[in-house]
C-alpha cells in the first residue's frame, strides 16, 4: 500500500485522542505464534501479508525477520530469531521469554489465514483512516496554488491503491487438479454451447478470428498509429460494434463532445455514393430532409447501443478507475455487465506523482495499473496511443509499423495482450502529391483513398496477420470490406 507519504503522516498526527486506531494484538500474536511453531504457517501468508500491515513495531521485526529465515531455508523459532532481535524489552520479558509465549499459546497452523487476514483487513482501516484525515485536513487548510481537483485526485490515486492491496478471496486460486479439471469443463461447454463465450465481437471477421472472438475480458489493447491514420475512426466503430453485445464505457479526452457523437451517427448514416461526413453533422446546417432523416434514424439505432461516453480531459488512471465501477453498477441495475473500455488517449491520461517527470516510468505505471484494472473488473481495456517520428522518416523503406515504434515506453508493449497498428499508404501518399504535384502519386492516392491496414504487432491470442481493410475517414467508418448500407 504505497499511500502518498502526505497521507502516510496523517495516521500519526491527525486523529482524535478518544480513537484507536483499528488494529487485533491478539490476532497479531496467534498468527506469529503459529508461525513459529509450523513455518509453513508463514507460507500461507506471505503472498499478501507485508511486515507494515502489524500494528506493533516488534510484531513487524518479528514477522520480516521469521520470513526472512524462512525464505534462506532456516528454520524460524525462538531461538533462531532471538539473535537477530536484540534484547528488546516486551512489556517486562525478554525477547525468548515473549517469543517463547508466543509459541506456547499458538493455535493450529490452520487458523493461521483467518488471523492474516484480520491484520491485513485492519492494516487497511488505519490507512482508510490516514485517507480521510489527509482530505478533511487539506479540504480546511487548502493552499492558493492547491485548487479543490488536485486535492480530489491525490485522494482518488490514494484510494485506489487501497483497492489494489486488498487480496483476491482464496477462491480465486487453485490446484493443479482443481484448475485443470476447471478448464476441461469450460473447454466441453464452450464446445457444446452450454457455456457462452466470454469474448466481445469487434465487428471484424478477420479480427475476431486472430483473436479467438474479439475484444477478450480481462486484457489489455493497444490501438495505434501516427496522426491521421484513424485511431479515434478505428475507436469509433470498434466501440459502436461491441456495444451491440456487451457495455461499452469509452474515455474521450481528445476530441470534443460533438465532434464524437457525429463520428458516431456518420458511421450509422453511412450510404454508399452519397456521402454524409461528420464535419457536415457538426455543422448542423444545408441538410436536406432526406439527410436529416438519415441522422434521425441513426440515432435511433445509437440510442439502443449499450454506450457510454465521458468526456473529462485530462483524466487520471484513478478517475477511470472508479468511471469503471460506476459504469458497471448503473448497467448492472439494468441486468447488463460492462464488455469493453476505450480510452482515447494515452497522451491525456494524467500519471500521478511517484515518477514526476520520468515519462517512461510514467508511462508504465499507466500501462501497468490499467492491465491490473482491466483482470479486477474482467473487462477488456483498449488503450490508444501514438507511435513515433520514426516511421514518417523519409530514409524509412517500409512505413508500416512494428511494436517496437509505440512511442515513450516499451512498457506498453510488455503489459498489452494485444498490439493493433494502423496504416494507411494514403497518408504518406497525400505528403507527397502536394509536395510535388506528380500524376502518377495523384492516381496512386485515390487508389488508395480506402485502404486500411491492420496489423497486429502482438497477440498473445494467437498470430499476427495484417488485415485489409475498408475505410473512409470523413465517415469515421471501417469495415471487413467496401461497405454498403447496414
Amino acid at each position: 500500500m504505497n499511500l502518498p507519504n502526505a497521507i502516510t503522516a496523517r495516521l500519526e498526527t491527525v486523529r482524535p485522542e478518544y480513537r484507536v486506531p483499528p488494529h487485533n494484538i491478539d490476532a497479531e500474536q496467534a498468527l506469529l505464534g503459529a508461525i513459529l511453531v509450523n513455518n509453513d504457517a508463514y507460507h500461507r501468508v506471505a503472498d499478501f501479508l507485508l511486515p507494515e500491515h502489524f500494528m506493533e513495531e516488534a510484531h513487524r521485526k518479528i514477522f520480516m525477520v521469521a520470513g526472512s529465515l524462512i525464505r534462506a531455508g532456516t528454520v524460524a523459532t525462538p531461538i533462531t530469531l532471538k539473535t537477530y532481535l536484540g534484547d528488546a524489552d516486551f512489556g517486562g520479558q525478554t525477547v525468548i521469554q515473549y517469543l517463547a509465549r508466543l509459541a506456547s499459546d499458538a493455535t493450529t497452523v490452520i487458523n493461521a489465514g483467518a488471523y492474516a487476514r484480520t491484520i491485513h483487513d485492519l492494516a487497511v482501516r488505519r490507512r482508510l483512516v490516514a485517507v480521510g484525515e489527509y482530505l478533511v485536513s487539506g479540504a480546511y487548510e487548502a493552499a492558493l496554488d492547491d485548487p479543490p481537483a488536485s486535492l480530489i485526485e491525490r485522494t482518488e490515486h490514494a484510494l485506489l491503491d487501497l483497492s489494489a492491496a486488498v487480496p483476491a478471496s482464496p477462491l480465486a486460486g487453485r490446484s493443479a487438479a482443481e484448475g485443470s479439471a476447471w478448464m476441461l469443463e469450460r473447454v466441453r461447454g464452450l464446445r457444446d454451447g452450454t457455456i457462452a463465450s466470454t469474448a466481445i465481437p469487434t465487428g471484424l471477421i478477420e479480427l475476431d478470428r486472430a483473436t479467438n472472438g474479439g475484444f477478450q475480458r480481462g486484457e489489455l489493447w493497444i490501438l495505434a498509429g501516427r496522426p491521421g491514420t484513424g485511431k479515434t475512426v478505428a475507436m469509433t466503430t470498434l466501440s459502436r460494434q461491441a456495444a451491440r453485445h456487451a457495455g461499452v464505457l469509452v474515455f474521450q479526452a481528445e476530441v470534443t463532445p460533438a465532434q464524437q457523437w457525429a463520428r458516431y451517427l456518420a458511421d450509422l448514416a453511412y450510404r454508399p455514393g452519397h456521402p454524409l461526413p461528420f464535419g457536415r453533422i457538426m455543422a448542423g446546417r444545408d441538410l436536406d430532409d432526406e439527410e436529416l432523416r438519415r441522422i434521425e434514424e441513426a440515432q435511433k439505432r445509437l440510442a439502443q447501443l449499450h454506450l457510454h461516453v465521458d468526456y473529462r480531459s485530462p483524466i487520471s488512471v484513478a478517475q477511470i478507475a472508479f468511471g469503471v465501477k460506476a459504469e458497471k453498477r448503473r448497467l448492472a441495475r439494468r441486468g447488463l455487465g460492462l464488455g469493453v473500455v476505450f480510452i482515447d488517449y494515452l497522451k491525456f491520461i494524467n500519471p500521478s506523482e511517484r515518477y514526476r517527470s520520468q515519462r517512461v516510468l510514467e508511462i508504465g505505471e499507466i500501462s501497468g495499473a490499467l492491465k491490473q484494472l482491466a483482470k479486477a473488473e474482467d473487462i477488456c481495456v483498449v488503450l490508444l496511443a501514438q507511435l513515433n517520428r520514426e516511421v514518417d522518416k523519409e530514409g524509412r523503406v517500409d512505413r508500416r509499423p512494428g511494436k517496437e515504434d509505440l512511442r515513450d515506453s516499451g512498457e506498453l508493449e510488455q503489459d498489452a495482450d494485444a498490439v493493433l497498428l494502423l496504416y494507411r499508404e494514403a497518408v504518406f501518399l497525400e505528403r507527397k502529391f502536394k509536395a510535388t504535384n506528380d500524376p502518377e502519386t495523384g492516381q496512386r492516392l485515390i487508389d488508395t483513398q480506402n485502404n486500411l491496414e491492420l496489423i497486429l504487432g502482438k497477440n498473445r491470442a494467437g498470430p499476427t496477420p495484417t488485415l485489409h481493410l475498408w475505410c473512409d475517414m470523413a465517415h469515421s467508418a471501417i469495415a471487413q470490406t467496401t461497405r454498403g448500407p447496414f
